[in-house]
């Protein structure tokens, strides 16, 4: 499995976004003289604080969680301050944010019975804090002492109860993304996808708050299609295109108003940097006017005189160029990374086809010339001199079954990347008996070794995963000299086999002991992709390294 890292950077930009954003909302009521309601702004810096403690500590960090908060409550209520709000009422948007980060980090890492008494926990003292703060929120009134209204507290409990489950979602999510073997197709898309789909909910919770029923409609859709455009970019920009400009026309026809939506404006601009990003330029081309003509749709309404329109426009084309850069910076980028291992393994290549040249001619080579000389000779004397010939015949003989180890030896070491060197190590047939013996003699830190074996493995798989591990080891003891421990996974998936090798090594020094040739990861590449697998090694999040194969289990594709 890719595990998901613990995202100690992104919950700190997070909950700092939400903080910003709060303090400049605070600012106007601060400048009227209101300093009472700096109040409300530590308390929801203490409970971000809370939020970010509970990634190391779950159980913890909600208890301080839940009073920071119902401490920062009474102290609201006590001295008159304002909090201003974002969706829910009388709770800001650094409290919302670091309480669902709670709910899902206690959802996720905790034990279920205390995960369940923390999070009623929560709900509790958020219900109570809500209470309890008497004050109106802004900007829904003002200090006129009225308290949250009907329709307030309604859209309070559904903005709630939606964040409830969507946080309990994902912590339970996260809970069993941890224990699977594999991670599935949907699940990496969500663990790259995170951040976005954070950003566009951040951005409609803002216009929720200043309702825009008919504008979040359009931006939820095209949110979601933003979500799912790496994997069919073109697909989903039609989709939001569509939904865009049919939610437009009816608002329209129903006189409901403008559909105007930062949410729709941002799910676009990602859209149209997938469509620049992974498609040939005719198709990003037709996604991206498809896109353009159908916000234009939303926006005609708020075209009131030609010096509104003309700026409007300016800003659109401004935020189309950004995202026509961003997906052209990431299609380079990726352009050249795919150069840069496509020349490394051209280079592997050469390097292997030297080798064999220069084993062909210092070891096969030299018997052979050997069998021809001893065969010249008897030739010359064979006539005169029968005995002679019979003892090149003899040494034609030795040297011929020389030459026929050599070069078996010789095969065997190419096929197994040790070319020039004795062959250890070799596979068996027993792939369980070989990786058994790998751990107990490897060097380093202790190796967990989980086997999840198919009854029939074809023999080529069981080196590839046998080499695949000896690699992988090795570059442990040469990058990672601090790791304590060492995971060696090998399951089976029904039509393929899975190996995954972690270490908790943070440190990668520059001159490994033993020196790098830089064709330890390309070489791993090239046997699998030889096999028909796939291949991928990289960072585990905030520490370590991890190396994951897929080899196929029925036909495979190399030479014989």
């Amino acid at each position: 499995m890719t595990p998901i890292p613990v995202p100690h950077r992104w919950l700190a930009m997070v909950l700092g976004i939400a903080f910003l954003l709060d303090g400049l909302l605070t600012y106007d009521a601060v400048s009227g003289g209101e300093l009472q309601d700096l109040v409300s702004l530590a308390g929801a810096g203490a409970l971000a604080l809370c939020a970010y403690f509970g990634l190391r500590h779950p159980v913890a960090g909600v208890a301080l969680g839940v009073i920071t908060l119902g401490v920062s409550s009474l102290i609201v209520r006590s001295t008159g301050a304002v909090v201003v709000s974002i969706g829910l009422d009388n709770i800001s948007l650094t409290e919302m944010v670091a309480g669902t980060a709670l709910t899902v980090i206690v959802v996720w890492r905790a034990a279920t019975v205390p995960a369940a008494f923390c999070v009623a926990a929560l709900v509790v003292t958020c219900l109570a804090a809500i209470l309890i703060r008497d004050l109106p929120s802004w900007p829904y009134n003002t200090r006129s002492g009225v308290r949250v209204t009907g329709n307030d507290a309604m859209t309070t409990g559904m903005l709630g109860l939606f964040l409830l489950v969507g946080a309990v979602g994902t912590g339970l999510y996260l809970r069993r993304s941890g224990h699977q073997r594999t991670e599935t197709e949907l699940g990496a898309l969500i663990r790259k996808q995170w951040p976005l789909a954070a950003a566009l909910a951040v951005i409609g919770l803002v216009e929720i708050a200043q309702g825009s029923p008919v504008g979040i409609g359009s931006g939820a859709i095209a949110g979601v299609c933003a979500f799912f455009a790496p994997k069919y970019p073109l697909r989903n920009a039609a989709i939001a295109a569509a939904a865009i400009s049919v939610i437009a026309l009816l608002a329209r026809l129903a006189d409901a108003g403008p559909t105007f939506s930062l949410t729709t404006i941002a799910a676009s601009m990602a859209l149209v940097a997938y469509l620049v990003r992974f498609l040939p330029w005719r198709e990003a081309f037709w996604g991206t006017a498809a896109l353009v003509v159908a916000n234009g749709i939303g926006l005609q309404p708020l075209l009131g005189n030609l010096v509104a329109a003309l700026d409007m426009v300016l800003l659109l084309l401004f935020l189309l160029a950004v995202a026509v850069a961003t997906g052209w910076y990431f299609r380079a980028r990726d352009r050249e990374r795919n150069q840069t291992v496509r020349a490394a393994v051209v280079s592997a290549q050469q390097g292997e086809r030297l080798a064999l040249a220069r084993e062909l001619h210092d070891v096969v080579a030299h018997h052979v010339t050997g069998i021809v000389v001893q065969a010249q000779a008897a030739l010359l004397v064979a006539e005169n001199n029968p005995g002679v010939a019979v003892t090149s015949l003899e040494k034609i003989e030795r040297s011929g079954a020389e030459a026929l180890t050599a070069m078996r030896t010789l095969v065997g070491g190419l096929r197994d990347g040790t070319a020039g060197f004795a062959v250890v190590g070799e596979a068996t047939t027993d792939l369980r008996a070989d990786l058994v013996s790998l751990v107990e003699h490897a060097v380093g830190p202790p190796v967990s070794l989980d086997l999840d074996l198919p009854g029939q493995l074809p023999h080529e798989v069981g080196r590839s995963v046998l080499r695949l591990a000896q690699e992988s080891l090795t570059n442990v003891g040469k990058h990672a000299p601090d790791a304590t421990e060492v995971r060696l996974r090998v399951a089976n998936l029904g039509d393929q086999l899975h190996i995954r090798i972690t270490d908790d090594g943070s440190a990668r020094p520059v001159n490994p002991a033993g020196g790098s040739g830089g064709y330890g990861l390309v070489g791993m590449r090239e046997r699998v992709e030889l096999l028909g697998g796939r291949f991928e090694a990289g960072p585990t999040g905030y520490a370590g390294w991890a190396v994951e194969a897929w080899l196929p289990l029925g036909t495979y594709r190399g030479n014989e």
